[in-house]
């Protein structure tokens, strides 16, 4: 069945305190960041703060997916927790560079 699997949650570390999140190549872009956001929702649930989020697989990461990881890496600061990004590829460090919080936010304009 490990065709069916999307996302693999490792405990790693040496006290296994820390969480590998890794995609696999069989998730559509546009659903990248329904699954983060419950690989999150998981790791708070289980009391895990220190998260490594694995690109590897991820070259194109949506507005979603980037505004989805701001917000977990400030709910898990809050808890004294990081997120950190490895096997970024360029393409996606700079997409990921390039995000602006105004274009994604609803933002009226003034009359």
């Amino acid at each position: 069945m490990a065709e069916n699997k999307k996302i693999a949650l490792k405990k790693i570390g040496k006290n296994k305190d820390i969480i590998k999140i890794q995609f696999y190549k069989s998730i559509h872009k546009n659903e990248l960041h329904t699954y983060l956001a419950a690989a999150i929702s998981k790791c708070f649930t289980n009391d895990f703060f220190k998260i490594l989020l694995d690109m590897t697989n991820i070259d194109e990461p949506t507005i979603k997916f980037i505004a989805t990881l701001v917000e977990a890496t400030a709910k898990v600061r809050t808890k004294n927790g990081d997120v950190k990004l490895i096997n970024i590829s360029n393409q996606a460090k700079q997409m990921i560079l390039s995000f602006n919080a105004y274009s994604y936010l609803s933002v009226p304009k003034a009359e």
